[in-house]
């Protein structure tokens, strides 16, 4: 079996010409996949019971497709209990924000969100754990949603954050 190979879904219905032996035999298969994926700086392993490849009937070379990395990243967010893109897309939704808007409050670039709702990159457990406070509180929102730096003083219990501008002025 060929893991290194990638293969570009065409659009072009099952089957498909293998590229190893020319046959039209190549069709989708599900197969359990030992995953190993480095992630957050750590390798991660885990079972996939059903990833999605391309298998040729005839010669039994197997293929990767964009299916299949897709898959893994979402079986990876999975087995990470990560927010999967479409959860990310429902909370935005919910609290009515774009996603330009939600990047400035998380202090990312827009087009960091942009791929993680479109599944193209996996957001850090750090991250990951910012979004969820993010939309589970209020006051988070509120306080990250200032361009004002979020002062806290020393001395102080961290639960008395406040905004602060520049200047030193309370808002």
């Amino acid at each position: 079996m060929n893991k290194q190979a990638i293969s570009k879904p065409t659009g072009k219905p099952y089957p498909r010409r293998c590229s190893e032996c020319g046959q039209v035999a190549v069709h989708l298969a599900k197969v359990q996949y030992a995953a190993r994926i480095k992630h957050d700086g750590k390798l991660h392993e885990f079972n996939i019971s059903e990833l999605p490849i391309d298998r040729c009937a005839a010669c039994g070379e197997e293929f990767f497709t964009n299916v299949s990395s897709d898959a893994k990243s979402d079986a990876l967010r999975e087995h990470l209990g990560l927010l999967q893109p479409a959860r990310i897309r429902e909370l935005l939704a919910e609290h009515k924000l774009t996603q330009r808007k939600f990047a400035a409050h998380l202090r990312v670039a827009e087009e960091s969100v942009s791929r993680w709702l479109n599944g193209l990159s996996i957001q850090s457990r750090a991250l990951d754990t910012l979004m969820r406070i993010y939309f589970v509180n209020g006051e988070v929102r509120k306080l990250l949603a200032s361009d004002e730096p979020i002062c806290i003083k020393a001395g102080e219990p961290a639960g008395s954050a406040e905004v602060i501008g520049v200047w030193g002025r309370r808002h």
